[in-house]
């Protein structure tokens, strides 16, 4: 109780304004067992709560954290790099604690249809990112560049997945283009300054570029704390008779992810992103992937608790589980 109770209070500050309301989503969870052992489900909700909470509370902490530090580095039309690298160093923070938090996101969302939304547009990758912003080879291209699209939520929302599933407009990857750059083009404070430099001083402030990069900026990572606030508001201890099947789809499609994220960065050293291709940064496969599989360790590895748990209650439901079963 007292876990839940601190983990609200400290909710406050995202939930605020965070009234968007998503779609409905049609996944169909995972049916259970028809006869369900009540000492072994018993225990694997309270190893999914013990596990949930660390991880839930730093993304409390981390995610408005890191709207501060996109807000602070817009708030001068000149930012200066101390402040560019501390939403850098914020991202990298969020990002980790986000993936380290995946497996327990997903079995909310699996358990609550209508947050899957939410998870599904933290973090779709790969993205194209001559759709999000200028490259080397296209220095006019992508959204920051068309002034036809409006840089709210709702317009950015809009475009995201029009023709290719890789038009990714918002998320994690979008943030982390648009604050890190590209390997051949990476970014500095001149790309989020409102000057008069040429030759933008020709064109009206709204649509110089390095005006709409600072929108874009504020627009997505207001949605993103959106986003996540929804995923770690508190609610009631799962029911355990829908918990095991929630959490064996949350881990399935954890591990579907940990393998992409794998064949992805094998890649990563061939692909740049600057000719055009899709493209997930370095930045996002080192966190990304070792915060993935610790998360997954925590309900593979019986030694420790969850997956002791996790253990206990499949030997109980379908017999003796093979010692390589992930889940």
């Amino acid at each position: 109780m007292l876990r839940h109770t601190a983990l609200g209070i400290l909710l406050l500050t995202m939930l605020a304004g965070c009234d968007r309301e998503p779609a409905d989503t049609t996944d169909t969870l995972i049916e259970q067992p028809a006869k369900v052992p009540t000492e072994q489900s018993a225990a694997l909700v309270s190893a999914w709560e013990e596990e949930a909470a660390p991880w839930l509370r730093k993304l409390v902490v981390a995610a408005p954290g890191f709207r501060e530090a996109v807000r602070a580095l817009l708030s001068e039309p000149e930012p200066d790099e101390g402040a560019l690298d501390a939403a850098r160093n914020a991202w990298a923070l969020l990002y980790e604690s986000y993936n380290r938090a995946w497996p327990l996101l997903a079995t909310r969302a699996a358990l609550d249809p209508t947050l899957q939304v939410h998870l599904a547009r933290t973090d779709p990758w790969p993205i194209l990112p001559g759709y999000v912003d200028a490259m080397p080879d296209w220095p006019e291209s992508g959204i920051v560049y068309d002034v036809t699209v409006s840089l709210d939520i709702d317009s950015l929302l809009a475009q995201q997945d029009m023709t290719d599933p890789a038009e990714v407009s918002v998320g994690f990857q979008v943030l982390e283009l648009l604050l890190f750059g590209l390997p051949d083009a990476p970014r500095s404070t001149a790309g989020l300054t409102v000057g008069e430099a040429l030759p933008d001083h020709q064109k009206p402030e709204h649509e110089r570029p390095g005006y709409r990069r600072r929108a874009y900026l504020d627009a997505i990572s207001a949605l993103l704390l959106e986003d996540l606030s929804a995923l770690v508001q508190p609610r009631p201890a799962p029911d355990p008779t829908r918990l095991p099947g929630a959490l064996r789809q949350a881990l399935m499609h954890s591990e579907a992810r940990r393998d992409a994220l794998a064949a992805l960065t094998r890649d990563a050293e061939d692909n740049s992103g600057t000719d055009g291709d899709i493209y997930l940064s370095s930045n996002s496969h080192r966190i990304a992937l070792p915060a993935l599989n610790e998360a997954l360790a925590a309900w593979q590895d019986p030694e420790q608790d969850p997956g002791a748990a996790w253990r206990a209650w499949r030997e109980a439901t379908t017999g003796a589980v093979p010692p390589d079963q992930g889940i």
